[in-house]
């Protein structure tokens, strides 16, 4: 399996991987050896004006959030909004044309087509796999403040590396994804997005436990597995054209007139 390109989205997916990382403290409710409970505070003390608070993503870890702003954690730890979050209280994020007025003090926050009114210090972020409203600015793993799911060894067990046919098949998964461009429904005016339909039943790797939304951590892993089955057959193609070249100059060098 020769892999000549990488498709310009699944790049951008890399790109926005490596600006999430994981530095948080894995110890939410661990133990000692005693049996008594790590006494630390879950996200390891946060700022004045944020509060600890679990998360509701599987394998990921408590963090600090804003509960003025971050609508899945409005007031109260846990408390969602299907909208927005202002001062602690759930609001209204209205549809709105781009740049367009807004009322009780919100701004217009969006584009192509798909735009909302949203809080001072929020931006609407249309990414269904993790939230659909107006996050607190700054935070590019949508509104889960702070790093991304965690990925340290201390947070993981049954850790198995791939080898090189697993890559390999999973670069193979990759390549058999279709992709497509589409709209959302109620969203005549929006522009048309690219990407797969899950009902075709690829990417297993990439699609997130409810069968429904996209599990970007993983869909981006499939990409970095086939770069990396990429450059072993790339390396391979290389070692074979050297042997061929150092061939061909020694039938050459026999071969000329002495």
């Amino acid at each position: 399996m020769l892999i000549t390109s990488i498709p310009a989205p699944l790049l951008l997916l890399v790109t926005l991987a490596l600006g999430c990382g994981s530095s948080d403290d894995p110890r939410d409710g661990a133990t000692d050896s005693a049996g008594e409970t790590d006494s630390l505070e879950p996200c390891g003390g946060c700022p004045d004006a944020k509060t600890c608070c679990p998360s509701r993503f599987n394998g990921d870890i408590a963090r600090c959030v804003d509960g003025t702003l971050n609508p899945e954690n409005c007031g109260t730890c846990g408390t969602f909004c299907t909208g927005a979050c202002r001062d602690g209280a759930c609001i209204d994020a209205p549809a709105c044309a781009v740049d367009g007025a807004c009322a009780n003090g919100l701004s217009c926050s969006g584009g192509d087509g798909l735009a909302r009114c949203c809080p001072t210090g929020t931006t609407f972020i249309a990414s269904p796999a993790d939230f659909f409203g107006c996050c607190p600015d700054g935070d590019i793993c949508g509104c889960r403040e702070g790093e991304c799911p965690i990925s340290v060894r201390a947070a993981k067990t049954d850790i198995r590396y791939l080898d090189a046919a697993g890559l390999a098949a999973l670069g193979d998964e990759l390549l058999s994804t279709r992709l497509a461009t589409y709209r959302y429904n109620g969203a005549a005016s929006e522009r048309r997005q690219l990407g797969f339909i899950i009902d075709d039943g690829a990417p297993a790797h990439g699609i997130a436990a409810d069968a429904r939304h996209v599990d970007l951590y993983g869909y981006v892993s499939l990409a970095v597995a086939t770069l990396q089955t990429q450059a072993h057959e790339l390396a391979e193609l290389r070692r074979e054209l050297d042997e061929l070249r150092a061939r061909l100059d020694t039938a050459t060098l026999n071969a000329a007139p002495r």
